[in-house]
C-alpha cells in the first residue's frame, strides 16, 4: 500500500469522530469542521505530498519526534512501576489519546466536560475528568457519558458538590467514581486542608450512588519552575502536601485506590515518590518552547522530550526591504507563554501583526524571504496553540503522513 493510500483511509477513519462528538452533546464542539465529508474533501488529496504543499498556517506533528516521546514516557514510567494518565487538554484529539493508550497509558485526562464527551465519543472509555463539574445540566451531561464509559471518574473539592453528584447518580441508576481534589499550592481548585479532604471523601463513600476512588493533587504551577533542584523541591512539598490529605482519609477508614499528580515537567521526580499510583503528563507528546526553558536534571535546556509540534506559516507579502509578513498571527499562535521562536532565528526579529498576519523584521542583510517562502514556528504553550486549529498535519521526513482531527478544539464547556 503507497502512503498515499494508507494516509486516505487513516485520515478518513478517524475524521468520523467528528460527527460522534456533535451528536452524543447535541451541538457543535467547538470550530470543529461540520462533517466527514467537508474534512475529507478539503485534506485528503494532501496525504503523501511534501509539508511545503500543506495549507498553512498548518499545525504540524513531527511523526518521528513524536512516537519516541510516546516510547521515553512509556519507558520512564513502566521502569518505575508508575501509571501515567496524558492530560487530553495538551491534543484534545481521540486519536492521538489513543495512540498514547496503545503506548502504554492507563487512561486519558479530560480538563473539561465537552473534552470527555469528545473522548468518549471516540472510544477512550477510561477518563479522568480533572477539573469539578457542577451544575444539574452538565451533571447530567455528565451521567450520560458515564453510561458509555464505566471507568469515567471525576473529581470534587466540597460536600455540597458531591452531594449534587450522588442525587444525579441515584436517579440516574449509575456508580459514579469520585476523587478528592486536593490543592497542593497552585490555589486553583483542590481542599485546602487534610482534614477537609478526609470529610469530603467520607461524603463520597456514604454515598451508595458514588464510589470514593482516591486523590488527585496536581501542581500545576510546578511544572513550569525554572532549575530542576527547584522544581524538585517545589514537587517534593506538593507531594508531602498531598500525603498528609492521603493519610487523613485512610485514617478515616477509607482506602485510598489513587493518587494521581503531577505533568510533564516532573514528571520524573512524581513518578518514583511513594504512593504516587499515576502521574498526568500532558505537553510530553509535542513540547513547546516554554517547556525548553525551564531546564533539565543535567542542562539548561529539558530536553528529555524532542519539540515534535511547530506551526508552518507563508510569507504572502514583501512590503519593504527589512519587512516581510506572513500568514500567522493570533489566531494561529497563542502568545499566553510569550511569543512562538522562529525555528531559524538568524538575523530576524519576529512579532505578531494581529489576527492573521505576523511580522519578520530582517536585520541580517545577507538573509531575505520571498512570496510563497515558508516559515515555521515552535510554539510557546502547545495547549492553547493547539486550540486554534481544527487538524494536526502528521509529517515524517518531510512528507504529509496523516490529517489528524482535533475534535475537541474550543470545548471548554
Amino acid at each position: 500500500m503507497s502512503i498515499s493510500q494508507h494516509g486516505r483511509r487513516h485520515f478518513v477513519k478517524h475524521s468520523a469522530l467528528v460527527v460522534g462528538s456533535i451528536g452524543l452533546t447535541g451541538h457543535t464542539a467547538g470550530a470543529a469542521p461540520a462533517s466527514t465529508e467537508e474534512l475529507s474533501m478539503g485534506y485528503e488529496q494532501y496525504i503523501g505530498l511534501p509539508v511545503s504543499e500543506a495549507p498553512t498556517p498548518a499545525l504540524l506533528v513531527d511523526l518521528d519526534i513524536f512516537e519516541k516521546n510516546l516510547s521515553q514516557m512509556a519507558d520512564v514510567c513502566r521502569q518505575r512501576k508508575c501509571a501515567y494518565r496524558p492530560h487530553g487538554k495538551a491534543h484534545k484529539s481521540s486519536l492521538v489519546g489513543k495512540k498514547q493508550l496503545a503506548a502504554g497509558a492507563g487512561g486519558i485526562c479530560a480538563g473539561k466536560l465537552g473534552e470527555a464527551e469528545v473522548f468518549v465519543a471516540g472510544g477512550i472509555l477510561d477518563v479522568l475528568i480533572t477539573t469539578e463539574v457542577v451544575g444539574r445540566r452538565k451533571i447530567e451531561r455528565l451521567l450520560q457519558i458515564a453510561k458509555l464509559a464505566p471507568n469515567l471518574k471525576v473529581v470534587a473539592d466540597s460536600e455540597a458538590n458531591v452531594a449534587d453528584l450522588a442525587a444525579s447518580a441515584r436517579a440516574a441508576g449509575l456508580r459514579l467514581a469520585v476523587l478528592v481534589d486536593v490543592n497542593v499550592g497552585q490555589n486553583r481548585t483542590g481542599v485546602d486542608t487534610a482534614d477537609t479532604a478526609a470529610k469530603v471523601a467520607q461524603a463520597i463513600a456514604s454515598s451508595r450512588s458514588l464510589r470514593f476512588a482516591g486523590v488527585q493533587a496536581y501542581g500545576g504551577t510546578n511544572m513550569h519552575v525554572v532549575g530542576y533542584e527547584n522544581r524538585r523541591a517545589a514537587s517534593m512539598w506538593a507531594l508531602e502536601r498531598a500525603t498528609k490529605a492521603r493519610a487523613a482519609i485512610e485514617k478515616a477508614g477509607l482506602t485510598v485506590e489513587m493518587m494521581s499528580v503531577g505533568g510533564t515537567g516532573t514528571y520524573n521526580i512524581d513518578s518514583g515518590y511513594p504512593g504516587v499510583t499515576e502521574i498526568q503528563p500532558g505537553s510530553y507528546i509535542f513540547m513547546d518552547s516554554h517547556y525548553r526553558s525551564i531546564g533539565g536534571e543535567s542542562s539548561d535546556v529539558y530536553d528529555d522530550f524532542g519539540t515534535a509540534l511547530s506551526v508552518l506559516t507563508t510569507v504572502i507579502s514583501r512590503p519593504s526591504k527589512g519587512r516581510a509578513i506572513t500568514d500567522g498571527g493570533h489566531k494561529a499562535l497563542s502568545t499566553d507563554s510569550g511569543l512562538p521562536m522562529l525555528k531559524d532565528t538568524r538575523g530576524v526579529v519576529f512579532q505578531l501583526g494581529g489576527d492573521e498576519h505576523g511580522v519578520l523584521l530582517i536585520k541580517d542583510p545577507t538573509r531575505d524571504f520571498a512570496i510563497g517562502d515558508k516559515v515555521e514556528f515552535i510554539p510557546s504553550h502547545c495547549d492553547t496553540t493547539v486550540n486554534l486549529h481544527n487538524v494536526f498535519w502528521a509529517v515524517r521526513k518531510g512528507l504529509i503522513e496523516g490529517v489528524w482531527p482535533i475534535e475537541a478544539r474550543g470545548r471548554t464547556d
